[in-house]
């Protein structure tokens, strides 16, 4: 559905060029719902706003559905972004009309009858759950609701496309779960292509069926998003996934010289990491009885992605070194990722 050729954007301010986005090629599969993550300053914003030109890029090509967007004129450009609805971080609605009339805004145009309109309109406030707002303004609605808002309005021209810009940034956790689940909804029920720009690692491991990583304005990786934050390459990538993660405290631990991290002779520190792997098996029950070891959790993190469990386990070994070794080759052969730290 989306191909993004070799894309680049350079910004000209005062002292020199600003390279936002540097030799960006992406392909995103019709009906995904696509991540591109990283941390501030990294470029998504700029790349998510080349999809639909919004930022003409300095160079490359901008494919939707087989139409190279960079090689139309402004009236084609115009017609080819009623396909592609946009919502982004602070909702962008229009104070003086209601929730009613944000919606009904971008059906100006469209050639329905006033009652097609309505029947549109009305069809798209129960699909965000909004029926009894339909009269009120902006300012009478909660964030969540105002983003709702915005949802219908980005889909009332039956776009193939919806591009989320930091659309969960300025929620609070319990609304943001509210709207991933709805954007799940629209992608299922509409088989609408979904891309979503975040820093939140919580939005991507809820909803997102691949993943790109950015950094200083380039892709450094992308996959599947289960494999990408099971086993990531880059360190930026890594880095990402301890923002939402506790297990890096044993590394800073072990940095300081905490006595929390002094072991035995013999005894080991692992990082278990485990995906796709049955949660339900008891693996450090078993090799504690199989091969005579302690195995005590220190830290844990368990994710749920896309109905795949992704843990991470600090645990502290103690037992005989052949214990020890037969029970990180059973933990392996069960499809566990043993790292050992230390020991």
């Amino acid at each position: 559905m989306i191909e993004l050729q070799s894309i680049v954007k350079d910004f000209n301010v005062k002292g020199g060029n600003v390279h936002a986005v540097r030799d960006v090629s992406i392909k995103i599969d019709d009906g995904e719902i696509f991540g591109i993550i990283g941390f501030s300053g990294a470029g998504k914003s700029t790349l998510v706003r080349c999809i639909n030109l919004l930022e003409k890029p300095t160079s490359g090509k901008v494919i939707i559905d087989g139409r190279d967007l960079t090689a139309m004129d402004e009236k084609q450009l115009r017609e080819e972004r009623k396909k592609i609805g946009m919502i982004f971080q602070h909702f962008n609605l229009m104070r003086a009309r209601t929730v009613y009339g944000n919606i009904a805004f971008p059906l100006q145009k469209s050639g329905l009858s006033k009652e097609e309109k309505d029947k549109k309109i009305m069809s798209l406030l129960n699909l965000v759950g909004l029926e009894d707002k339909k009269d009120a303004y902006p300012s009478q609605l909660s964030g969540g609701q105002k983003q709702r808002v915005a949802i219908a309005r980005a889909l009332a021209n039956d776009p193939k496309v919806l591009l989320c810009d930091e659309a969960t940034s300025a929620l609070d956790p319990q609304t943001t779960k509210s709207i991933l689940k709805l954007l799940e909804e629209v992608n299922k029920k509409l088989g609408i292509t979904i891309v979503i720009i975040t820093h939140q690692m919580e939005v991507v491991k809820d909803i997102c069926d691949r993943v790109a990583v950015m950094d200083k304005g380039t892709v450094v990786e992308t996959g599947r998003t289960i494999e990408v934050f099971s086993k990531p390459e880059k360190p930026v990538t890594k880095s990402f996934i301890e923002t939402a993660s506790n297990i890096s405290r044993i590394y800073e631990m072990m940095e300081t010289g905490d006595s929390f991290t002094e072991i035995g002779e013999g005894d080991k520190i692992l990082i278990l990491t485990y995906s796709n792997v049955n949660t339900k098996d008891a693996l450090i029950s078993h090799i504690s009885r199989e091969y005579g070891v302690d195995a005590s959790i220190i830290f844990a993190n368990v994710e749920i992605m896309k109905d795949n469990p992704l843990g991470k386990l600090v645990i502290f070994l103690k037992g005989s070194k052949e214990g020890s070794d037969k029970a990180i080759e059973y933990l392996r052969a069960a499809g566990v990722d043993v790292e050992v730290i230390k020991g």
